[in-house]
């Protein structure tokens, strides 16, 4: 068969994932709604198809497997996602050797995926998606013969994943305690079995029908800057206006408020009786002031180009180090930015970041050498992935797998010193640091041996749960502080919470959390952090 037909195949495989995204979602081991195992692998794949839309209707060139690889690694986030680009570049790229597609070829394609995937991960861990496409691969590779025809290559590899998934309870412990499948190693089923699907002949997909995927594109992450967030930079406009008279009675703050979301972001607007001070971001600072003129006179009025502005800064930082970090949550990223983060990129539990997101941020510190905190276990593997984008600087990754351990790091730390330095320090400010989290569960079951009923909040310690508590928010982290081993040998005790209503509820329990942990400090303040009520830090 010719070499197009690898189109149909990554297209089939595309659409079988994204069909199935919300299931892949859904086979969370946590009763925690953070599964995104579905979402991340459809990302990766979008990228696929994004490169494939580009390349049209003309056959497949050796140079195209490059760029497809590319588009799959840039778009992929949480491990789930960059293990599956790892598989994809060692099966694209078999391919710039071959022109047509056959048994062999696609033999070679899975083996170099297979090694592939597993080079990619330190210490790979079997029962995973690094045992569905090794097996896929072994199973079609002993039918494999001179009569093999690759309709029949396809139905063995789909037939050794499909066994092979079945058995990942018996190799991974966790997912026989909670009688669940890999989600990774079932995202790979789905994968392989949309390729087979693909090369029926009825088979045609118009990619058309995938424009509107959501593919990160240059410009377009969700990338702080600043503490703001203009992707654009744009023009930072602050007026006062004077309101006339006849204006002063009908002047209507939440209309106007409203009417300027389709102007910008970062709007600050405060009414003084006939006095008006607004701030906001925006790419027309002309369209902003014609539609604040109608009210009244300008007492103030101050235009600055913010794109000019960045630019200079970073032509400015070009030999000195910066940080990137990863926040979910405004406190946090106020946090972060004033210890001295340059670049905070939106993102983390059930929202990861993309390769291409963190390696944007990276660009826009101008810096040669760049810290990366993670601050989430998940983002881990996606930071490790931008020293391959990222080849005109140095990365260096702090593996916080919180953002309650990205602040000890940055908190600890001297940031005046050396670049090597302050990374030591940073490390060594992790050392026998543990992470709490409390949050409800989305779902119903027996943890670590704890009987968990759907709508409880549980306290979960450096990834086990360890207490439960009803529907109470205030029981469960009374349960939870003094069911933390070593309690009373913390430093400090740095509480995060996800609102206002519950850093009130900790706040109030500071006399029984400092009983319990009699020589810690205790820290609170409102991280505003999703899923999570509280994140915990015990140092």
């Amino acid at each position: 068969m010719e070499l197009s037909v690898l189109k149909k195949m990554l297209i089939g495989g595309a659409k079988k994932i994204l069909d199935n995204k919300q299931k892949l979602n859904d086979m969370n081991v946590f009763p925690i709604p953070d599964g995104d195992t579905g979402t991340n692998m459809d990302k990766t794949m979008a990228g696929v198809l994004k490169g494939l839309m580009e390349i049209g209707d003309r056959d497949l060139e050796s140079s195209d497997f490059d760029s497809l690889y590319t588009g799959a690694l840039m778009n992929s986030q949480g491990n789930s996602g960059v293990i599956l680009s790892q598989w994809l570049k060692g099966f694209l790229r078999a391919f710039k050797d071959f022109d047509e597609v056959n048994a062999g070829t696609l033999y070679a394609g899975f083996l170099a995926g297979t090694e592939s995937a597993y080079n990619a991960v330190a210490e790979p861990v079997e029962g995973t998606f690094l045992t569905v496409c090794r097996e896929a691969q072994e199973n079609a590779e002993d039918n494999l013969d001179e009569d093999t025809t690759a309709e029949q290559f396809m139905k063995d590899i789909v037939e050794g994943a499909t066994e092979s998934l079945k058995h990942t309870p018996e190799l991974l412990p966790v997912l026989k305690e909670y009688n669940v499948l890999d989600s990774g190693a079932m995202g790979f089923v789905c994968l392989v079995t949309g390729m087979l699907e693909a090369l029926d002949e009825s088979f045609d997909i118009d990619l058309s029908e995938f424009e509107s995927v959501a593919v990160v594109k240059p410009g377009a992450s969700s990338v702080s800057m600043g503490g703001e967030g203009l992707a654009e930079f744009g023009y930072c406009t602050e007026m006062i206006i004077q309101l006339n008279d006849d204006k002063e009675d009908s002047f209507n703050e939440s209309l106007v408020t409203s009417d300027m979301r389709d102007f910008g972001n970062s709007l600050v607007l405060v009414k003084d009786g006939k006095q008006v001070k607004i701030h906001i971001h925006t790419l027309k600072p002309e369209s902003v002031m014609a539609y604040f003129h109608k009210f009244g006179e300008f007492i103030k009025l101050k235009i600055e180009n913010m794109t000019v502005q960045h630019h200079e800064t970073v032509f400015a930082k070009k030999q000195e180090f910066a940080i990137v970090a990863v926040a979910d949550g405004d406190g946090f990223e106020k946090l972060f930015k004033e210890l001295g983060v340059s670049e905070v990129v939106k993102g983390g539990q059930s929202n990861n970041v993309s390769v291409l997101s963190l390696s944007e941020a990276c660009n826009n510190t101008g810096a040669k050498d760049i810290i990366i905190l993670p601050n989430n276990k998940n983002i881990i593997m996606t930071a490790e992935k931008v020293r391959e984008v990222m080849k005109e600087c140095v990365i260096h990754i702090v593996p916080t797998k919180s953002m309650a351990e990205g602040y000890l790091a940055l908190s600890d730390t001297d940031l005046n010193s050396s670049c090597e330095d302050v990374e030591n320090s940073m490390n060594k400010a992790l050392e026998g640091v543990h992470t709490g989290l409390i949050a409800k569960a989305d779902k119903r079951g027996t943890y670590n041996g704890i009987f968990v009923d759907l709508g409880d909040y549980i306290g979960v310690l450096d990834d086990d749960i360890i207490t439960c508590a009803s529907s109470d928010l205030k029981e469960c982290l009374q349960k939870f502080i003094p069911t933390v081993p070593d309690a009373g040998s913390f430093k400090s005790v740095l509480i995060f919470t996800g609102s206002e209503e519950d850093k009130a509820i900790s706040d109030g329990l500071n006399d029984y959390i400092r009983t319990n942990c009699p020589s810690a400090e205790i820290f609170s303040c409102v991280g505003g952090q999703k899923i999570y009520n509280y994140v915990i830090a015990f140092a």
